[in-house]
């Protein structure tokens, strides 16, 4: 099994993505953040960009325009994952 975390580098949205070679059963994609952080007709390819950090579950999401950035998290537990703004 191998986990992703598929970006809409337009807009800012995530998905949680799992495949597996072995059992279509563990294949699955979740919304990890289904919300637009930025929707304008003047929606710029590469606007928003993960980073890793030393926590395989976490990454940095930054907006390159306005500098905004968040806590992203993923989990298997749906509780356990989502974004959260840096401020």
């Amino acid at each position: 099994m191998w986990n992703f975390i598929k970006l809409d580098t337009q807009t800012g949205k995530m998905w949680m993505v799992q495949f597996s070679v072995e059992d279509s059963k563990k294949r699955f994609v979740y919304d990890l953040n289904p919300l637009y952080l930025y929707y304008y007709d003047d929606m710029v390819n590469g606007r928003f960009e993960l980073y890793p950090t030393q926590n395989s579950w976490n990454f940095i999401l930054l907006d390159q325009i306005d500098g905004r950035t968040w806590q992203v998290q993923w989990s298997f537990d749906e509780e356990n994952r989502g974004i959260i703004p840096i401020m």
